[in-house]
């Protein structure tokens, strides 16, 4: 497999997508793409993006992608303008088989979406790699009403009910622009809303996966849950929960931030995998205080009562040292296991933005050093293999190395 990456930051949509798919293919080496990965902000008119990009592939190049707050590439971190990027990956001498599916059931039922998608999946030959996009934002939000999201979990049910749990699925809730503004996917020939697609990979490759966290740990304690509603959570241990983290908090500020600035909470799931290079919490953001600070507001509906849970901060530092040490061990398990990386995607939480993107840069750093291309873009929700199956992260990284044995 080859693989070859492009950038661009144009108005000019149509022309812009043929440059990316052009460049995508001459910096990879490709005489044509059998797969183009596709990526851009809100700015950017997305059907003249597609078109421009289609009119160079030809019609059986598999096109998917779309919206991204920012995008992420070895020299490159822009979240200004009409940031744009592509991926082009062929396969040598048929090494490695590329299929795609899609559901539009998305905004009806993520669960019946995920069906579909994993119906359609389950017909093809048994996946390496299962590449999940889909739109974060359900109802854009206004200053009336806050945004309405897509909920993840349900999707990755409904996916797990055809496919084995052993086979790794890594993606994103693709997020326009951070006031959660309307999303867009790209599937072969539209430019759409409210998607679930899927790009799989068969054959002669391996992906190196490392879900990195954002969060740590305050301290050892854990809590059961006792009082939840879907994403609306009353009761730890019986105990209001906004009584809890007010008094780790040291205060009750935290109550007047939408989202919830420092704090989360997070649900352990140790790996059975013994290198296992992913962080063992799912981590929930906090979205805000119920009304009469009667509970909090939870981004997922995942959470259930009798699970055990741990607060948990954000952590800067934590972070940083997470990227490097996660990273590094990734690369010396490819070098211990005599593969050859091909190339590096990476999914990063758009809310980590507002920092200096300093671990993104240290990402671009250690891969730029070992000569891997990278393309990455800035997310509403994070999936890898956490545990024992890939589950949506909040306040993450997922880096995702591909890698075919050394020749």
């Amino acid at each position: 497999m080859r693989a070859g990456i492009a950038f661009s930051n144009t108005a000019a949509a149509f022309n812009a997508g043929k440059d990316l798919a052009t460049r995508a293919m001459l910096n990879g080496d490709l005489s044509q793409a059998d797969v183009l990965l596709l990526f851009c902000s809100a700015n950017t008119d997305y059907q003249r993006l597609l078109d421009g990009a289609r009119a160079v592939c030809g019609a059986n190049t598999l096109i998917l992608g779309g919206s991204a707050v920012g995008i992420i590439t070895q020299e490159i971190i822009d979240v200004q303008g009409y940031p744009a990027a592509a991926l082009a990956l062929t396969a040598v001498h048929n090494d490695v088989t590329f299929q795609a599916a899609c559901s539009d059931l998305l905004a009806r039922d993520p669960f019946l979406a995920g069906q579909a998608l994993g119906a359609a999946l389950s017909a093809f030959t048994h996946p390496e790699l299962i590449i999940l996009f889909y739109d974060s934002v359900r109802y854009a939000g206004s200053q009336q009403q806050p945004a309405v999201l897509v909920p993840s979990p349900p999707l990755l049910q409904g996916l797990y009910q055809r496919i084995s749990a052993s086979t790794p699925i890594v993606g994103a809730g693709l997020l326009a622009d951070l006031q959660f503004g309307p999303t867009c996917q790209f599937y072969q020939q539209q430019a759409s809303q409210h998607l679930a697609t899927a790009l799989t990979m068969s054959g002669a490759i391996k992906p190196y996966i490392s879900a990195m966290h954002g969060c740590t740990p305050v301290n050892h304690q854990r809590f059961t849950i006792t009082g939840i509603f879907q994403q609306f959570l009353y009761t730890l241990d019986n105990t209001p929960v906004t009584a809890i983290l007010d008094k780790v908090s040291g205060n009750s500020l935290w109550r007047q931030q939408h989202p919830v600035r420092r704090l989360a909470l997070g649900v352990r799931y140790p790996s059975a995998i013994p290198t296992s290079y992913s962080t063992p919490f799912v981590t929930r953001l906090i979205s805000g205080v119920l009304p009469n600070d009667d509970g909090i507001i939870l981004f997922e509906p995942d959470f259930h009562e009798g699970m055990q849970v741990q607060i948990m901060q954000r952590d800067t530092e934590s972070i940083l040292q997470a990227a490097q040490q996660q990273t590094e061990q990734l690369l010396q398990h490819i070098k211990d296991d005599k593969h050859q990386p091909i190339v590096a995607l990476y999914f990063d939480c758009a809310g980590r933005i507002c920092g200096n993107q300093a671990e993104a840069k240290l990402i671009q750093r250690v891969l730029t050093q070992a000569q891997i291309p990278l393309l990455g873009i800035y997310t509403g929700v994070e999936i890898a293999p956490v545990g024992n199956q890939s589950r949506s992260l909040d306040w993450s990284g997922v880096l995702i190395i591909l890698t075919q044995p050394a020749s």
